[in-house]
């Protein structure tokens, strides 16, 4: 499943289990979020494990599942929103990023989109064949 048909096939779950705020992040956001899923699609490949930083509302990690990736999302108060992540079998960690450690020492890629508004932000690590070492920001 390409990153716009992951996107979509989410629609029913955020309207069937969020509140009106994820419904509305839902279309208000969806052009961002179509971008960052297209940089993981190109960057990273499918079946690697991608981490889902500050995930709330999990609508990025959900189409990160549906599109083949090993999604784990972090976010300081997951509740609100657990059953949009469970809904599509997100593996969701409660984690306050600022004062504690992800405890992950194995991920091909992380995006960090869904904090303070922030614009999206990838990290991947670089393919064996790359002459560089640590992540790659986009």
């Amino acid at each position: 499943m390409d990153s716009r048909e992951a996107l979509l096939s989410i629609k029913e779950i955020v309207e069937r289990f969020g509140d009106s705020r994820a419904v509305h992040s839902y279309y208000f956001e969806f052009g961002r979020r179509l971008e960052v899923l297209k940089l993981v699609e190109e960057y990273c490949r499918r079946g690697s494990t991608v981490l889902d930083l500050g995930a709330q509302p999990f609508i990025i990690s959900c189409a990160l599942g549906k599109m083949g990736y090993n999604v784990i999302a972090f976010d300081v108060d997951p509740e609100p929103y657990m059953s949009i992540a469970e809904a599509c079998n997100v593996n969701v960690v409660r984690c306050d990023l600022e004062r504690d450690e992800l405890g992950i020492s194995n991920a091909d890629c992380a995006v960090f989109t869904e904090v303070f508004g922030t614009p999206a932000l990838l990290l991947c690590a670089p393919s064996p064949e790359q002459d560089k070492q640590g992540f790659e920001a986009f």
